[in-house]
C-alpha cells in the first residue's frame, strides 16, 4: 500500500489560507471519500495530527480516501468561523467527487464540527444547500455542547496520573481549562447554536459514535446524548462504547474499531446515489 498526501487550499479568508491534505492509496480504486477535522478544543490541532495515521489512513487500501482538514481556531476567529469552514471544507470534497458518497468524521471538538454540519448548521447558517447530502458522520468523543464542557470540566477533580486529562493538565498548567467552550462563542455569532442535538431534524444521516467509557476530557454522555436523540427521532444511530477507553485513546485506532467505522462506511456507500441529491430536492 502506497499512500499519497496532497495539499490543497480550500478557503481564503482574512486570517489566512486554510488547508486541507488528500490521502490516497495509488492502487486503490476511490469509492467513497471521509473528511476528518481534528480535535483539539477548538483551541489547538491541526490536520497532520498523528492519530490519523492509525485512525483513518490504513482505510486507504478499501478505496476510502481520508481528506483531513484545518479550520480556523477559536484564538484566531470567534465561531461561527469554525462551522462555516468545516461546511466549505465539505463543500470542496463534494465538488471535486462527483458521485462520490461522502462521510464525514471527526474527533473531541472536531467530532462537535461535522455532527453539525451533518445536521444542517452550515446549511442554516449560510442559506443554501450542501452541494450534495453528507451519506453519514462519525465521531470519537465529541463535545455535543461547548458550553456544558466547560461546565462539566469546573465540576471535575484534579486529573489522577497516567489520564488523558492528566496529560492535557501537564500540557497546558491549569486545570479545569480556561473555558474553551466559552473562548469558541465569546463575540460570535449564536444565531446558529453550537449544541448539536438542537439541529436534529428530518434529514438526518447515519450517524456512527464512538466514545470511551473512561474519558476524563469530555464526558461519554455527552456522545450517549447525541445517540438518544438521533434514535429517540427515528434516525439510523450507532453507539460504540469502548470499554477502558479514555480520550482520543489508542484503542480508537485498533482494527476492531477501525473494522467497525469501515462497516459503517461501506454500507451507506452501497445506499441507492438519490440519497446523494441536496436536501430538499426531489
Amino acid at each position: 500500500m502506497t499512500i499519497t498526501a496532497a495539499d490543497h487550499v480550500y478557503a481564503r479568508r482574512a486570517e489566512g489560507h486554510v488547508l486541507l491534505t488528500v490521502h490516497r492509496d495509488a492502487a486503490a480504486a476511490a469509492r467513497a471519500v471521509v473528511l476528518y477535522l481534528h480535535g483539539g478544543g477548538w483551541r489547538g490541532g491541526s490536520r497532520l495530527a498523528g492519530n490519523i495515521e492509525r485512525r483513518l489512513l490504513p482505510l486507504t487500501a478499501r478505496g476510502i480516501e481520508i481528506v483531513s482538514a484545518d479550520y480556523r481556531l477559536s484564538s484566531a476567529a470567534k465561531y461561527p468561523a469554525q462551522l462555516e469552514d468545516a461546511g466549505d471544507a465539505f463543500e470542496w470534497v463534494a465538488e471535486r467527487y462527483p458521485g462520490s458518497p461522502v462521510f464525514l468524521a471527526g474527533a473531541s471538538a472536531g467530532g462537535h464540527l461535522v455532527a453539525l454540519v451533518g445536521l444542517g448548521a452550515w446549511e442554516q447558517l449560510t442559506g443554501r444547500p450542501h452541494r450534495v447530502a453528507p451519506s453519514g458522520v462519525i465521531t470519537y468523543a465529541l463535545v455535543n455542547d461547548p458550553l456544558e464542557y466547560d461546565l462539566e470540566r469546573r465540576q471535575d477533580p484534579l486529573p489522577l496520573p497516567g489520564t488523558f486529562a492528566h496529560w492535557a493538565l501537564q500540557r497546558h498548567g491549569v486545570w479545569p481549562p480556561t473555558g474553551l467552550g466559552e473562548l469558541l462563542l465569546a463575540g460570535g455569532d449564536s444565531t446558529v447554536s453550537p449544541v448539536a442535538t438542537t439541529h436534529i431534524g428530518p434529514d438526518a444521516p447515519p450517524f456512527y459514535i464512538v466514545v470511551g467509557d473512561r474519558d476524563t476530557c469530555v464526558r461519554h454522555e455527552q456522545s450517549e446524548l447525541l445517540h438518544a436523540t438521533l434514535s429517540d427521532r427515528g434516525h439510523r444511530a450507532y453507539l460504540l462504547k469502548v470499554a477502558g477507553a479514555d480520550h482520543e485513546d489508542p484503542r480508537f485506532d485498533e482494527p476492531a474499531v477501525r473494522g467497525a467505522v469501515a462497516g459503517f462506511i461501506e454500507q451507506f456507500s452501497a445506499l441507492d446515489r438519490t440519497a446523494q441529491e441536496p436536501r430538499g430536492t426531489a
